[in-house]
């Protein structure tokens, strides 16, 4: 008798079944959020430089922060000296990111390695590149 085929042999149930869990997760971190009263978001939002429409829009967008990491690495652009020598610049970007309306398009174009047309639309191009330029590369000689 044959075992079940495992969700590996199906690959378009195992990519449902992935989007299901990071729905989930989203819903979530709204439920947290939705809890809260208006100070306390207010006091959130605040406290890490933005605005009360960014904070939700953040919290529905979790995977961003994985985007950037790879755009940076994309770029050879090292985070930690980025953090080190541009901490506001690095915030920037990882705001811009967090609400960015694309990033589905992004997430799919890392997933199925493509490379072209990123630069297009993506908001935080101008400054990587800028970035790049300035020379914060990677410790690893990326």
């Amino acid at each position: 008798m044959r075992a079940s085929p495992s969700p590996k042999e199906f690959p378009v149930i195992s990519r449902l079944i992935t989007r299901m869990k990071r729905l989930a997760g989203r819903a979530r971190e709204m439920s947290e959020l939705r809890r809260m009263d208006d100070r306390q978001v207010g006091e959130i939002a605040h406290d890490l430089g933005l605005s009360r429409s960014e904070l939700v829009t953040l919290c529905g967008n979790p995977g961003s922060g994985d985007l950037l990491k790879q755009r940076l690495a994309q770029f050879a652009v090292s985070e930690e000296s980025l953090a080190t020598e541009h901490p506001d610049v690095l915030h920037d970007l990882q705001r811009v990111c967090g609400t960015c309306t694309t990033t589905s398009r992004c997430a799919h174009d890392f997933a199925v390695h493509r490379d072209s047309g990123r630069d297009e639309y993506c908001p935080n191009t101008c400054t990587l590149y800028a970035l790049k330029q300035e020379g914060l590369t990677r410790k690893d000689g990326s």
